[in-house]
């Protein structure tokens, strides 16, 4: 082998297929050196990239489930006084003391704040307790119990009447009693005593709205049966 790199003969001369295969056989080593070397890269990448899956077993499961079990707050245990029906636990979550508010057990003895507290709480505590100081929460409907009575003469009523037997499909119960300023059930009254049937008129409510629902798709009749379900727990305080 001379420093060019080709290889000698035992006779002193150059041996041609060596120097026609040299740049060859080294670019192959190079290749499959290269191969090697990348695979064995992507074989060491994936087992740094790979996430270790962890396994709970019955012991850690059972020191987990030890670990939870508090016991819950004696507010929350049922006594023999306590009432067996449903009812309502008023246990406020814990809150910081408010630094406008001075205990009265580190007031001293002559602080007018002592009195001053004493006569607000029970002030307050009578307010509490009176019945005819009671604030009761505004009403649900204020329009329907403003309603006046007894303005309507028999002319008004007649007219009713006249309205109602002359298209009644216009002229509903809702409509008439928003015209003469009175409510529903006292035109129903009127129209009652005047020989109207009232069951012809729901008679064709309910075929119109039976022609309705017949259109509709499971889904619809399955959210329909639902909301019903749910009225009928309403009512029942469920």
């Amino acid at each position: 082998m001379t420093s060019s790199g080709l290889s000698l003969t035992n006779t002193g001369y150059l041996d041609i297929n060596a120097v026609a295969l040299f740049p060859l056989k080294a670019t192959m080593e190079v290749r499959s050196t290269y191969r090697l070397s990348r695979k064995t890269y992507n074989f060491l990448f994936r087992l740094n990239n790979t996430v270790v899956s962890s396994c709970r077993h019955e012991s850690t499961y059972r020191r987990n489930k030890s670990r939870l079990n508090v016991k819950p707050d004696p507010s929350f245990l049922n006594f023999d006084n306590s009432p067996q029906q449903d009812h309502i636990i008023f246990n406020p979550p814990h809150s910081a003391p408010s630094v406008f508010h001075t205990p009265l057990k580190f007031l001293p003895p002559n602080d007018k704040r002592i009195k001053l507290l004493s006569t607000t709480a029970a002030k307050h505590l009578s307010l509490r307790h009176s019945p005819s100081l009671v604030k009761l929460p505004p009403p649900m409907r204020p329009k329907e119990l403003n309603i006046p009575r007894g303005h309507l003469n028999a002319e008004a009523i007649a007219e009713i009447q006249h309205l109602n037997n002359k298209d009644p499909n216009t002229w509903t119960n809702k409509k008439l009693a928003r015209k003469f300023n009175c409510s529903s059930e006292f035109v129903s009254v009127c129209l009652r005593h005047a020989g109207g049937d009232p069951s012809r008129r729901k008679a064709e409510i309910k075929a119109k709205w039976d022609h309705v629902e017949s259109q509709w798709g499971p889904r619809r009749k399955k959210a329909r049966e639902d909301r019903q379900k749910r009225w009928n727990a309403a009512l029942r305080d469920e």
